[in-house]
């Protein structure tokens, strides 16, 4: 495998949680307006890229190969809980 299909594989893998990691941003903006986050938005957008990519790596090692559904649900449950804490519902 060429370091360009490599470097194709990782970015495609990477995807779903760049693309969660924006809308959750996104969506905060639009429907918790009121809450006063713990991170600016590009903070946000780069803790719930980590989380959601830490998620999918653990559901790849999990599992053994990718783009299961359980290991989507883990990216999402994983994400959801990150936007929790930066919004700071752990301290209500």
């Amino acid at each position: 495998m060429t370091a360009s299909t490599s470097l194709w594989h990782l970015l495609n893998f990477c995807a779903p949680a760049a693309f969660l990691a924006l809308l959750l941003v996104l969506a905060r903006w639009v429907f918790a307006r009121k809450a006063a986050p713990l991170l600016p938005w590009y903070g946000q957008l780069a803790l719930h890229f980590l989380v959601g990519c830490a998620a999918l790596f653990a559901a790849l090692l999990w599992q053994g190969r990718d783009g299961s559904l359980a290991g989507y649900a883990l990216l999402v449950l994983a994400m959801a809980s990150s936007q929790w804490a930066v919004l700071g519902n752990w301290r209500r």
